[in-house]
């Protein structure tokens, strides 16, 4: 069975390279990475400070000239890569790493194609962007949760600046932008609690489950390394039991609605 080969996407003026180990870790996780690329202006103090680690973790810079102030010719090329990749069809999944909505349309686009997308972002991320993705993940909750205490100094997000003339917006009235919320352990514990019954269910479609309902889940967000940690910690309500993998090495746990 040929392995899932993946493309990573990077919106290098909007995302940090204090992620760049997490984001290829989470890659490899779902496959061989065949892609890899970091999009972003020349100019950008935001990407230059991508510099030192793109050779590390084999990414490709894709450094664009901005020729007019407001116009983002770094994510147009993104978006125009990401199309000819989808109609090349070299890849199974696209890893999309932006907290900018404006590539909602294209994550729309990727799925509509038939491809696994998998968002990456920081909480800020528009709503709408998290929930285009078949799985988000939350980068800077992560990224508290796995940091060994050592900080990193963050080069600010460059905001690119619009010279057209202002229309006058004070009589139209704009959706609030919704960022993605992320729920409580007890608020997770009651929706798994929701999922199971008194038959045993692999803990990897719980996972798969919550991933669907929730943008952004994580069970790293909690500080649980795995399901099995969240379901172990949770024993007043859940019962759970393992099984030898039918590889003989592995183990699969299941879980169930404690009935005592």
């Amino acid at each position: 069975m040929q392995e899932n080969q993946v493309a990573v996407l990077i919106d290098g003026d909007n995302i940090s390279p204090k992620y760049a180990e997490y984001i290829k870790q989470e890659a490899t996780r779902i496959g061989r990475i065949k892609i890899s690329r970091l999009y972003g202006s020349i100019n950008s103090p935001s990407v230059k400070s991508w510099y030192s680690v793109l050779p590390k973790y084999g990414i490709t810079p894709m450094l664009q000239i901005c020729y007019t102030k407001g116009k983002s010719i770094a994510d147009q090329a993104l978006t125009i890569d990401a199309m000819d990749i989808l109609y090349s069809g070299e890849v199974d999944t696209i890893c999309l790493v932006t907290s900018d909505s404006d590539f909602t349309k294209l994550a729309y686009r990727i799925k509509e194609s038939g491809k696994m997308l998998i968002g990456m972002g920081e909480q800020k991320t528009n709503e709408s962007l998290a929930q285009a993705c078949d799985e988000f993940k939350v980068l800077d909750l992560i990224y508290q949760i796995d940091d060994s205490g050592e900080q990193e100094e963050d080069v600010p997000i460059e905001e690119t600046e619009d010279d057209t003339e202002e229309e006058d917006t004070a009589d139209i009235e704009f959706e609030d932008v919704k960022a993605i919320s992320i729920p409580t352990v007890e608020e997770i514990v009651d929706m798994i609690s929701n999922k199971l019954d008194d038959e045993w269910d692999n803990l990897a479609t719980v996972g798969t489950y919550l991933s669907k309902q929730i943008p952004g889940f994580d069970v790293r967000n909690y500080g649980y390394k795995n399901m099995r940690q969240l379901i172990e910690n949770h024993k007043a309500r859940f019962e759970i039991k393992s099984e030898v993998a039918k590889d003989g090495i592995h183990r699969v746990f299941y879980a169930r609605m404690r009935t005592e």
